[in-house]
């Protein structure tokens, strides 16, 4: 073989191989697991999670999740003591009675990547907790993160 016809062969293998994409970068909904999101939060990068609550089971039961799903960015991460990645987020909502609400939501994901989500409804005016509910997930079952 000449040493021409081994330049070109060898340019196009190092073009392919590096011209490839990381498959996680180019496709957001391949499962990122527990490392991969705590290496992300805490390099600094901006993470969204996607969730679907009926993948998810009502903490403590068999029972699916309601058929809920959506979206959210998150300004701060803690990583505990025991690797526990916890996050929350809090926001304004009226009821359809038009009583003010404030809607705490906080999540914990374990190492194991199983993840805890708890949504309390607090009255804005009283601060008396009108619903608690909690929903055990799973990274790749009804939760997703992305960056």
């Amino acid at each position: 073989m000449s040493m021409k016809f081994l330049a070109i062969v060898f340019s196009l293998v190092f073009a392919i191989i590096v011209g490839q994409p990381d498959a996680r970068a180019a496709n957001p909904t391949v499962e990122r697991d527990y490392q991969e999101l705590k290496d992300a939060i805490l390099s600094g990068r901006t993470v969204g999670m996607t969730f679907d609550l009926a993948a998810c089971h009502v903490h403590g039961t068999d029972s699916p999740g309601p058929n809920i799903r959506g979206g959210l960015h998150f300004e701060g991460f803690m990583v505990e003591p025991d690797e526990t990645i916890a996050f929350s987020t809090t926001h304004f909502t009226v009821k359809a009675d038009n009583t003010p609400m404030n809607e705490v939501l906080s999540f914990r994901v374990q190492p194991s990547g199983a993840m805890s989500a708890r949504t309390r409804f607090v009255n804005a005016k009283t601060y008396e907790v009108v619903r608690d509910t909690e929903f055990d997930c799973s990274i790749g079952k009804g939760v997703a993160f992305h960056w």
